[in-house]
């Protein structure tokens, strides 16, 4: 397999995780009651009001600049980021905290679908580091999904026992891998 293979797979392959990644957020967060959003978990915890703030401010911050493809000398903490105000609780409602959410993750999945396999092995910086576009494509599947996952426990939690699962329900693995898999071979 040649390394232009390679990273045609990667590249395709990175696109689609994030994509489930961020349904993955969508669907915790279309279960948040309106008096939900701003609620931690503990004292200093994040909301998921400032989950979506920093993840829509990095996403800006680091992708907007590739939206179009890649850019020599590109810089992936713009110059008019407040970081620090990301984690500032404020009092926007659910349906401005959508549209952040949904518009950062516009920034970062318009950079990914506009990189080329020869991309990959290009420089950008962050905060002056030099990484190649694949570190730092790297960097924020790890940090993105992170959050997001703290997205998924925060509202499970607030759910309780109105939590709509994501996945395979416990206790449905058999039934799931039945239906995939049917004794009679009709899958």
């Amino acid at each position: 397999m040649t390394a232009q293979r390679v990273a045609d797979l990667y590249l395709s392959d990175v696109r689609g995780r994030m994509r489930g990644v961020r349904a993955l957020g969508d669907g915790a967060l279309a279960q948040l009651q309106a008096s939900e959003w701003h609620t931690p978990l503990a004292q200093d915890g994040n909301s998921a009001a400032v989950l979506i703030q920093h993840l829509a401010g990095n996403m800006h911050s680091r992708w907007g600049a590739l939206r179009g493809g890649y850019r020599a000398g590109t810089e992936g903490e713009s110059a008019g980021r407040n970081r620090d105000a990301e984690f500032e609780e404020g009092a926007l409602d659910g349906v401005t905290l959508m549209k952040l959410w949904d518009d950062g993750w516009q920034v970062f999945l318009d950079a990914l679908d506009h990189l080329s396999p020869d991309d990959l092995t290009r420089p950008l910086t962050i905060r002056g580091e030099t990484h190649t576009v694949l570190e730092a494509i790297q960097r924020q599947v790890a940090h993105y999904s992170g959050h997001v996952y703290q997205l998924i426990l925060l509202v499970k939690t607030l759910r309780g026992p109105q939590w709509r699962t994501l996945s395979i329900a416990r206790g449905g693995s058999a039934a799931y891998n039945a239906a995939l898999w049917p004794p009679d071979g009709t899958a």
